[in-house]
């Protein structure tokens, strides 16, 4: 197939509409992934029980925590770095942007696995692991290194390939589910589901980045990459490269810091009630978070979508028609995602009780809080990109800064004063002080581009 032209991934269409469009794509993915999920969580408690579930749980979500805090969050940089180079068929341009962020990827995933590894060794006692996964526990942290996936996933998002990300989405899953199942015939163990769960991450790891190499390749952006890339290392390396492109490394590092902090609701949720409440309650975290996240994910998924739409509009000087989408989606994610906690209100018992057996009395309560927490992020879903796209990560990574001040010593108190119970009132007064925080950052630093007259709306 011939090389595509560079300026065939810059087509224009109305930003809301291409926004659902490709939201639309994504879900194709997730309405086959949602319910893949809720069957291999069910397998595994089947298989092992709730305390040996909540172990696979708490070892994941200290491995992911730690692929969260060193990720650069680097799709972003492709984003707001690499449109413009690769719009005007820039390809040295561009592919110095991608050498960039396989740069940050490379080193943040070898830090996070050292890291990873160190702290599972030598603090496993504060992690609340029970000896029988020190050793698995330690392994399972190599999976960091399949968590870096910043550079494939942004290339996929500014080549408008939304339909490769929800391929690709289910892959891990379906792994999981595969690998559950044979587990039945096999004999299941902790250690076995573990390695299960780090092969889902590699094969999920190596599509992404087949389907970006692919990508890369059909639109002639692959040649002489090898030494662009080398060239490109060399000028990081030497600070010219900073200085080549200003704000780049404030931006990562921006980026990274706020990711860093937007974990604590989900991770750091799992490890502190591993910590202090056991396993079991773990487990029961864990599925009633998974169960929450899906089910407001049709509309979280509008996020994804959203920053390159921003991006382009603001490179565009649309900055009205940003603002308004901005709204429109805020408005129509916000009720959507009320209408979805409205019908789980009635329908949380007999899922759960499908899914867990007995364990529906722990984990109901704790999933309609969550949710709710979910449905309140959703009002505010645009603000964040917004804050990012316009150049004010700054702002943003203060709000999160707030938030995760008020939160952790609020998760702390209500775990220790009402148990699982506390975490989902928690996490709701957080997400709403975050959400308040952003608005107000929003509506006084609403800025235009700095030169050039803004488009017609």
């Amino acid at each position: 197939m011939p090389p595509q032209s560079l300026s065939s991934t810059a087509q224009r269409s109305d930003g809301l509409a291409k926004v659902f469009r490709n939201v639309g794509v994504l879900l194709t993915g997730k309405a086959i992934n949602a319910p893949l999920s809720l069957v291999h969580i069910s397998l595994a408690i089947h298989l092992l029980g709730s305390f040996d579930f909540g172990l696979i749980a708490m070892m994941y979500a200290f491995a992911r925590m730690m692929g969260d805090v060193v990720d650069f969050q680097s799709w972003q940089v492709i984003l707001h770095y690499g449109l413009r180079p690769l719009t005007q068929q820039n390809r040295h341009g561009f592919q110095r942007i991608i050498g960039f962020s396989l740069f940050l990827d490379t080193v943040s995933g070898l830090l996070g696995c050292g890291l990873g590894v160190a702290i599972a060794l030598l603090g496993m006692n504060a992690l609340g692991w029970p000896s029988q996964i020190h050793g698995i526990g330690a392994v399972y942290c190599i999976s960091i290194l399949f968590m870096t996936t910043a550079t494939p996933t942004g290339l996929l998002r500014v080549f408008d390939r939304f339909d490769l990300l929800a391929m690709q989405g289910t892959t891990a899953t379906v792994v999981r589910v595969i690998g559950t199942s044979i587990l039945f015939f096999t004999g299941a163990s902790v250690t076995a589901l573990a390695i299960v769960w780090m092969l889902a991450e590699a094969a999920a790891w190596t599509l992404l980045f087949g389907f970006a190499y692919r990508e890369l390749h059909r639109r002639d952006l692959l040649r002489s990459f090898i030494g662009n890339f080398r060239h490109t290392i060399r000028d990081i390396l030497t600070g010219a490269f900073g200085r080549q492109h200003p704000g780049i490394w404030h931006f990562a590092w921006s980026t990274n810091f706020s990711s860093t902090l937007a974990l604590t609701f989900g991770h750091v949720g799992t490890l502190m009630v591993g910590a202090l409440l056991g396993p079991a309650d773990a487990g029961y975290y864990r599925i009633a978070s998974q169960i929450a996240a899906g089910i407001a994910k049709p509309v979280t998924l509008v996020q994804t979508t959203l920053y390159p739409e921003m991006a382009r509009m603001w490179r565009e000087k649309a900055t009205k028609k940003l603002y308004r989408m901005a709204a429109q989606v805020a408005l129509a994610g916000g009720l959507v995602g009320t209408l979805l906690l409205l019908a789980a209100f009635f329908a949380s018992n007999p899922l759960i009780t499908l899914i867990t057996g007995n364990a529906h009395t722990h984990a109901v309560p704790v999933m309609l809080w969550l949710l709710a927490a979910e449905i309140v992020s959703v009002w505010g879903l645009p603000l964040e990109p917004i804050l990012f796209t316009t150049h004010k990560s700054g702002a943003a990574t203060f709000a999160r800064v707030l938030e995760t001040v008020f939160f952790l010593p609020l998760l702390f108190v209500m775990i220790r004063w009402y148990g699982l119970n506390g975490v989902g009132p928690a996490t709701l007064c957080a997400v709403t002080v975050l959400i308040a925080i952003q608005l107000v950052m929003v509506l006084t630093s609403r800025t235009q581009p700095v030169s050039g007259r803004e488009s017609a709306a």
